[in-house]
């Protein structure tokens, strides 16, 4: 079975919304308000700049087990994890989604995905999680 999950990439996320939100703080302070209106204005566009950073750094991605091994395709890209090589998956949940930790085996770098709930429809992230504790893999909470 293939598990659609709302994925975001952090890194274009972060500079889209740092990005804004210094080109709006550059142009509010070149205007003659006084500094309580500019720091107003600039809360009042976080969600508009958050919605736009999510926006332009969301994708669906596609997991799915395959011959022992789990295989993501996001962002242009198809990761495979076999099972016998992750030791655990740490689940760290936040308000904005889920950072999933694959911790394998060894010195090897452990691989991060983004999970997004920030104006997202709901995915299959659940099932998938269900179906890893079916494997056997063991799924700590961060």
């Amino acid at each position: 079975m293939i598990y659609q999950i709302n994925t975001l990439h952090r890194g274009r996320f972060i500079w889209i919304l740092l990005g804004f939100l210094f080109a709006v703080g550059y142009i509010l302070s070149l205007t003659q308000l006084q500094e309580i209106y500019k720091i107003i204005i600039l809360l009042f566009c976080i969600p508009l700049l958050m919605w736009t950073a999510v926006k332009f750094s969301k994708e669906s991605s596609s997991w799915e087990i395959v011959n022992n091994s789990i295989v993501i395709n996001a962002f242009e890209k198809q990761t495979t994890i076999p099972m016998e090589d992750i030791a655990y998956i740490k689940n760290h949940m936040r308000s904005g989604g889920n950072l999933v930790v694959f911790h394998k085996k060894g010195k090897s770098a452990p691989i991060r995905i983004w999970r997004n709930k920030i104006f997202a429809a709901n995915d299959q992230f659940d099932q998938l999680i269900f179906k890893l504790k079916e494997f056997g893999l063991e799924i700590l909470l961060g």
